[in-house]
């Protein structure tokens, strides 16, 4: 819901393929409109993604092309570590695309800040009930519609086939039967003195996406901020020792040192190349590990359990700028590249995990690894809903990185649990404050 830098292929979220270089545009101009050519309407779309992403978004367009020839789309794409700079910087000058791709977490930012045409009004009153509950809140600013989902993505755990099948360990047969915390840290700690790897696991937090720390806390029972999310709850024993069971990866020596919440390093590589035994990562890594781990069978399952289940809540969806000059055929596109039909091709094409109610049923025809898509397709189920009025939250990104300094010192510098979640409880009111 990892990027510039990575490997090719690794990210759905962070990286761009080999169609997308470095600020490259791929225009695509449909033809004339309506039986008209000279009333030919032009909308622009952007978005990151890699080369599976690209061909999707690709072969949407090349849709809407034969149902409306009357609407040219030029369409955009750039890496994603320019990608945020390069939108805040054309809306900055009113140049900005008319549609444009964002993540769930950034959709109250932009909302707030009034980048995003309210899409309330040119939606019917019953359209949010096409998705889950999660999802449409995350789109959702006081009771507006700012974005429309496109796809998710989220966090389970990756395992070496042959070292578990060797040391005969369990592997859950459903989500209701997932490692416990204790039955996970005991796997990693044999992982560790019989697996033959060098490190039992890493976590997919790294260039600062503290955020998916979260998913822990509330396995934990806990919460970062309170029902009303007006003040921090991190400081409870419950944060506090979320804190000291993840800190406690590092003391032990099961996680590499390097690979914490602030750290550059790709753990997808390590795992790859058999350094680990297992890997917290997303569904969107499966492609990079398809073809760069020739010497690893793999397979996913689900995220350890403590008194609850969570996951992370991950993916994309489609804004307007606020300003956009054709808002009719920008609405009308919308509509298309979210519509039912159009999402199940667009998942199947870019090998994304829906987010339409009517395509969550773990049947969708995927092209390859269809029994740990499915493990990503339950665990995506487990996304709590607070969680997902917290990481919307307008001043989340602000938290995130407080959030990431904190976790990055219990990690590498040995800070306690206990002064960790005052730092952190500390910042988020001084932020929710202003």
């Amino acid at each position: 819901m990892s990027k510039t830098g990575s490997p090719p292929g690794i990210s759905r979220r962070r990286t761009v393929g080999a169609l997308a270089g470095a600020g490259l545009s791929l225009p695509i101009i449909l033809s004339p409109v309506r039986g008209n050519s000279q009333a030919r309407t032009e909308i622009t779309l952007a978005i990151w993604g890699d080369k599976g992403s690209v061909t999707a978004y690709e072969n949407v367009i090349a849709k809407y092309k034969t149902v409306r020839p009357d609407v040219a789309v030029k369409f955009e794409v750039t890496p994603f570590g320019q990608y945020y700079q390069q939108i805040d910087t054309r809306l900055a000058g009113r140049q900005a695309p008319d549609l444009f791709r964002v993540e769930f977490q950034v959709v109250g930012r932009y909302a707030r800040s009034r980048a995003l045409m309210d899409l309330t009004p040119h939606l019917p009153a019953d359209f949010g009930s096409a998705f889950p509950a999660a999802f449409w809140q995350a789109v959702n600013l006081d009771g507006r519609t700012f974005a429309i989902p496109q796809n998710t993505d989220t966090l389970a755990v990756f395992y070496n086939v042959d070292i578990f099948n060797r040391l005969g360990i369990r592997i859950p047969a459903g989500l209701a039967e997932s490692w416990s915390w204790a039955e996970f840290m005991d796997i990693a700690r044999l992982l560790r003195a019989r697996g033959g790897v060098r490190y039992s696991f890493a976590m997919l937090w790294q260039n600062s996406q503290a955020y998916r720390w979260l998913p822990f806390l509330y396995q934990h029972g806990g919460q970062l901020l309170s029902n009303d999310l007006k003040t921090p709850e991190i400081e409870s024993a419950k944060g506090i020792e979320t804190i000291a069971w993840t800190q406690n990866w590092f003391k032990e020596g099961l996680v590499p040192p390097n690979t914490a919440v602030k750290s550059n390093e790709q753990p997808q590589a390590l795992f790859a190349n058999g350094t680990l035994g297992m890997y917290i990562g997303g569904d969107w890594q499966m492609p990079y590990l398809d073809q760069n781990s020739p010497d690893v069978r793999w397979n996913a399952t689900y995220m350890p359990r403590d008194v609850a289940m969570a996951s992370d809540l991950g993916g994309s969806c489609t804004a307007v700028w606020r300003e956009t000059r054709n808002p009719e055929a920008v609405m009308d596109f919308l509509k298309f590249l979210t519509s039912e039909t159009v999402q199940r091709d667009f998942t199947l094409d870019g090998q994304f995990l829906p987010v339409r109610s009517a395509l969550i049923d773990g049947k969708l025809a995927y092209a390859s690894r269809r029994d740990a898509r499915k493990v990503f397709l339950e665990q995506a189920t487990t996304v709590p809903p607070h969680l997902v009025q917290t990481v919307v939250l307008p001043s989340f990104s602000r938290i995130n990185q407080r959030l990431a300094d904190q976790l990055d010192l219990a990690f590498t510098s040995g800070q306690s649990a206990e002064l960790t979640a005052k730092n952190i409880g500390a910042t988020i009111s001084t932020i929710l404050r202003t």
